[in-house]
């Protein structure tokens, strides 16, 4: 019973953690605000602002993806069955992290574009 209260107690930890971590990140931009520049990426200014919004949300991803794979480490000593779901998360978190870097990528590569054009 205790290790289930515990248990509880770390996810809810992480959980308002990462809420924190993830609404004070620099560059992250809220859901309307990315969606508008996706649709519209117009400008150099508008790719790097979704550059950096990428970028710092790989940052999170990657961030995730060493907690958990930290935790798998721990739970190696108590129920390999959580070790391997915490693996399993820490590589899709990385795997993610990656495909956001690429995008940032992208967007400063677009971004050049758009001031070689002027």
């Amino acid at each position: 019973m205790k290790w289930i209260n515990f248990s509880l107690a770390l996810a809810l930890l992480f959980t308002i953690t990462g809420a924190v971590t993830l609404a004070g990140q620099p560059g992250l931009l809220p859901d309307a605000e990315l969606a508008k520049l996706a649709r519209s990426h117009a400008s150099a200014d508008e790719h790097l602002k979704l550059a950096a919004h990428y970028e710092a949300h790989a940052a999170e991803h990657e961030r995730d993806a060493k907690l958990h794979e930290s935790l798998a480490v721990d739970y190696d000593k108590t129920d390999p069955r959580l070790a391997g779901e915490a693996r399993h998360y820490a590589a899709h978190s990385q795997e993610a992290a990656e495909a956001l870097s690429n995008l940032a990528k992208i967007h400063r590569d677009l971004a050049k574009e758009h001031t070689k054009k002027k």
